[in-house]
């Protein structure tokens, strides 16, 4: 995996929203999931700590990554680690372009139902009736 794309990936996974907004140009676009596309920082931020404040922690699983130096593919398997300690993977695949050095397009496609669904319960292990077979 390129180291841009390794980098980028390492910051979201951290929640670093200051380090992660340093790496997109003032006028990106962004779209994440199903939302409408926007332009700017801000409507990231606004985004980003919403969804950051509803979860634990994330990690992305690279499956495949492709680099032509201007834009980057990602297909991984997004780990998301919920409040209450479960957790819960989704596939996404992550189109980033760039403007220079800065991230000038992103659009991150997933279907983020499964994160909000509620967690399976965990099922107990309940002792064999006497003469079972």
């Amino acid at each position: 995996m390129s180291d841009w794309i390794r980098n980028y990936f390492g910051i979201v996974d951290r929640m670093d929203m200051d380090g992660y907004l340093a790496l997109h140009t003032d006028e990106v676009r962004f779209r994440f999931a199903n939302a409408p596309t926007t332009t700017g920082k801000d409507p990231i931020r606004e985004g980003l700590t919403q969804l950051w404040g509803s979860i634990a922690g994330l990690r992305h699983d690279i499956v495949q990554t492709w680099d032509t130096d201007v834009a980057g593919i990602s297909e991984a398997n997004v780990v998301y680690t919920r409040k209450d300690g479960s957790q819960v993977g989704i596939p996404a695949t992550s189109i980033l372009r760039k403007r220079g050095d800065l991230l000038d397009d992103v659009r991150i496609y997933m279907d983020l139902t499964p994160l909000f669904a509620p967690a399976a319960p965990q099922l107990e292990q309940q002792p064999a009736a006497a003469g079972a077979h």
